[in-house]
């Protein structure tokens, strides 16, 4: 492992689990009745920080949670992969950071996102003359594509990627030749893909299970492209209640491990 950079990077996983969380509600399974607080998976996100910015990757339905758990109190940009419901439904509680900093904050998603968030949350994105006077979320969506963007200490790129019948979206963050990638949703590794996080520092990409599922990759398919890719470091995450953690470690290689909730990665 590279020694840390002063102000370097940092990547703390909120969330782990897929969109149920672990555990699911009614199950007692051996994983949903785990005493091993790593199998207990809140929804998915990111929190990276380099220095005094921080960047939010996703806001899941447990976002408000994740932010008491955490002490998170300032983001300064929002990257958002899909407008499904486990990765957006937090975006409510983005009025809290708007009053902490006194400031709008930018969101960066690609235009399928957009289109979907402006659907659910209407009273943020075209709000009525009488929600404008309501305690809401005050943000600045931006579309982007593939092309690179500087957004604080980082260079931002992303990927539009196959998620099922829908789609989501790969980010990477560069910060000083170093790169983090985010793909927590994907049922296929394309050739673009397997370009895009070829020779990455760090990879956190979708594994639900080990059985097919058609809108996610399984734990062999996630460690295969990451193997190929020649990641420096992979975690697979977006994980189900299909294996307990413990015995998921034993099925990787040494540089690829299942994501938990609390993970700290500094790259």
């Amino acid at each position: 492992m590279r020694p840390r950079q002063p102000d370097g990077p940092r990547a703390l996983v909120l969330g782990s689990g897929t969109s149920t969380g672990v555990p699911l509600i009614g199950c007692h399974c051996a994983v949903c009745d785990s005493p091993d607080l790593r199998d207990n998976r809140l929804r998915s996100g990111v929190y990276v920080t380099a220095g005094n910015f921080a960047v939010q990757l996703d806001v899941s339905p447990d976002f408000r949670q994740q932010a008491l758990r955490f002490g998170i109190e300032q983001v300064n940009v929002l990257l958002v992969t899909h407008p499904h419901a486990d990765h957006v439904l937090g975006l409510d509680e983005i009025r809290r950071f708007n009053t902490l900093q006194n400031s709008r904050i930018q969101a960066y998603a690609r235009d399928f996102t957009l289109s979907g968030i402006g659907r659910i949350f209407s009273y943020i994105v075209t709000p009525s003359p009488e929600q404008e006077t309501l305690y809401r979320p005050q943000i600045d969506f931006v579309e982007i594509d593939d092309g690179p963007l500087e957004i604080g200490p980082f260079t931002l790129t992303s990927l539009e990627i196959p998620h099922g019948p829908t789609r989501s979206t790969a980010f990477k963050l560069v910060w000083n030749n170093r790169s983090f990638v985010y793909a927590p949703d994907c049922s296929q590794v394309t050739p673009a893909f397997q370009s895009f996080i070829q020779g990455a520092d760090v990879v956190l990409l979708d594994g639900l299970r080990d059985r097919y599922h058609p809108s996610h990759l399984t734990f062999d398919d996630s460690v295969a492209a990451m193997r190929a890719s020649g990641v420096s470091r992979g975690y697979v995450t977006h994980i189900g209640h299909d294996i307990l953690h413990a015995e998921l470690e034993k099925k990787f290689p040494d540089n690829i491990k299942p994501a938990y909730d609390g993970l700290e990665i500094e790259w």
